[in-house]
């Protein structure tokens, strides 16, 4: 579907006080909805693209299961695409695009920079994408440990699928961060709709040509010597197919926008060499968070062979416990900092540092706000959570998932935090100090995952990892805000500290009170999927409206704030 056109972009000045709704003036009532409205565009967006995301891991899951050989083999070939796509979104595209973009714009030469900064990335990723292709099987070795040949050689096959997702994962972040700069959010987040509603109908069609995972055959599944060609074709054919969609989709709006992707020449002369040297800095910072994380996921790898037979959290449990706990992240933190990352960037051009401060304390109060809530949430509920997101696997595997998605959950906030201050940075065009602060959070990372290796038995692997992301992403937040905090001459710590303070409390009597009242459902909710789905609902509900009341008694009114100003938009 196509997305609207927006309104003309407001003058810099205009949204210096449009976050709270119970304080704006009314000259800023006509910039709060173009905030909100951004902001809640992408969110259902979003919305809509994880929950097609949970039917497809949920299909996934039937098609063959989550702790199986199988599954963690075609899930190390599909990390791949995906590991090399953070690379190239994080470093080479939404580091520097949508600041040059805005740049070029402004001096009149926007169309132009645009088709020459496409035609040069398309090549480059088409080149990138077929070496990495060809060199499938090194990958698959690379990013596992202690498999046997017959479980390298299935990835491989998967692999040889799964990599050219790399080039148009590249084209979508490309034309997105195209979009974004001019501002048309909507279409962007709706696309993985696409991706993911194609995953659903071929994983579908898998189960109903091949049949469904059977839980109680545990760890064997599929085993390696069932698949054939036509097994892995319509099972990684299809995880490519959903991408090529999604990239496909972003075509109609840059075309209404006048943005042709008509192949342009010759690449002096239009801020291209400024963007490179950004781009050299986030790619050094990229070498240490995915050496990191390559490592976790290679340790993770090993657990289902170190395990002695019994069902634990391994890759593929690792993956999904990610794509589980990052759901509120991309609901609520991505789609605001998205919106705020072009403002800022304008704000930033503009020279007026106390609406950068603005932004960014805003941002971080309004998604800590929403992610406290999640953290309580997923740390009480998060076994019933996964029983009714995976209703096809067996419940070891259900509590394999548990762990890892508890201490993950734990770095919601700082996530959150890290997230919107390192879009300051590249809004202020300043890699050099990412990679720094970068270089301890990636040790750390690694550091505590190599420690649970070694310390803690197999079952353990995949949350000690987790854990050490967590700690991690705290010491992140901790240090870019120190460094960001010099770089605009304060950021207002004390009362972020102190908003952080009261909604942490809120959220942990709201945890504590739901887990007793989960001690009510037998087996903490597992039992069955009614019985979970019930414990999720119910005691989900108590938590929410604890939480809500106590920021309400606390003084704490970013969420409600923000909840009514995405209401009054609505009405008008």
């Amino acid at each position: 579907m196509s997305d609207p056109l927006p309104p003309d972009r407001p003058s810099v000045a205009r949204p210096a006080r449009r976050w709270s709704a119970r304080r704006a003036e009314p000259s800023s009532q006509a910039a709060e909805p173009s905030l909100a409205g951004s902001t809640v565009l992408m969110a259902s967006g979003t919305a809509a693209s994880r929950l097609a995301g949970l039917v497809r891991a949920a299909m996934l899951g039937a098609a063959i299961g989550v702790g199986t050989t199988a599954a963690n083999a075609f899930d190390a070939a599909n990390t791949l695409p995906n590991f090399f796509y953070a690379i190239l979104a994080e470093g080479v595209l939404n580091a520097v695009l949508v600041p040059q973009i805005v740049r070029a714009f402004g001096r009149g030469q926007g169309e132009e920079f645009v088709q020459r900064l496409l035609t040069l990335a398309t090549v480059l990723l088409a080149a990138l994408t077929a070496l990495l292709t060809l060199s499938a099987g090194f990958w698959i070795f690379a990013f596992t440990k202690n498999w046997s040949a017959n479980e390298l050689a299935l990835g491989t096959v998967f692999a040889y699928w799964c990599l050219p997702q790399v080039f148009f994962y590249g084209l979508y972040s490309l034309w997105s961060q195209v979009l974004n700069a001019r501002k048309v959010f909507g279409t962007v987040m709706w696309a993985p709709v696409a991706n993911n509603l194609v995953s659903i109908a071929g994983f579908g069609v898998f189960i109903l040509v091949f049949g469904r995972y059977d839980a109680a055959s545990g760890i064997n599944g599929h085993p390696t010597d069932w698949w054939g060609g036509g097994q892995v074709a319509l099972l990684a054919g299809t995880a490519t197919a959903g991408i090529v969609a999604q990239a496909a989709i972003l075509l109609g709006p840059m075309v209404k926008l006048g943005l042709r992707p008509v192949p342009r020449w010759g690449f002096r002369g239009f801020g291209l060499g400024r963007a490179a040297r950004m781009t050299g800095w986030t790619a050094l910072s990229l070498v240490f968070s995915q050496g990191a994380m390559w490592l976790a996921i290679r340790l993770a790898s090993a657990a289902q062979a170190s395990a002695e037979g019994q069902t634990v959290a391994s890759n593929a449990a690792f993956t999904l416990a990610l794509s589980i706990y990052i759901i509120p992240h991309s609901l609520i933190t991505v789609s605001l900092t998205t919106a705020l990352f072009t403002s800022m960037s304008e704000h930033v051009q503009a020279g007026q540092t106390d609406l950068v401060r603005q932004d960014l304390s805003y941002g971080i109060q309004t998604t800590s706000a929403f992610s406290f809530l999640f953290t309580a949430l997923f740390m009480v509920l998060a076994l019933p959570l996964v029983r009714v997101l995976q209703p096809g696997i067996s419940l070891a595997e259900v509590r394999s998932v548990t762990g890892p998605v508890v201490a993950m959950s734990l770095g919601l906030v700082p996530l959150g935090v890290t997230l919107l201050v390192k879009r300051v940075f590249f809004a202020l065009e300043d890699g050099r100090t990412l990679l720094l602060l970068q270089i301890p959070m990636s040790l750390l990372f690694a550091g505590f995952s190599l420690l649970s290796f070694w310390i803690l038995p197999p079952a353990w692997w995949v949350t000690g990892i987790g854990l050490g992301q967590t700690l991690s992403f705290l010491a992140g937040a901790i240090l870019r805000l120190a460094s960001l905090g010099e770089r605009l001459d304060g950021i207002g710590g004390r009362k972020l500290a102190w908003m952080h303070a009261r909604a942490g409390a809120a959220a942990l009597a709201s945890g504590e009170l739901g887990w007793l009242a989960l001690r009510l459902f037998p087996e903490a909710g597992a039992a069955s999927f009614a019985m979970a789905l019930a414990a999720l609902v119910s005691v989900g509900l108590v938590m929410t409206a604890v939480y809500i009341g106590l920021l309400r008694v606390l003084g704490v009114t970013e969420l409600a704030d923000f909840a009514i100003t995405l209401l009054t938009r609505r009405r008008r």
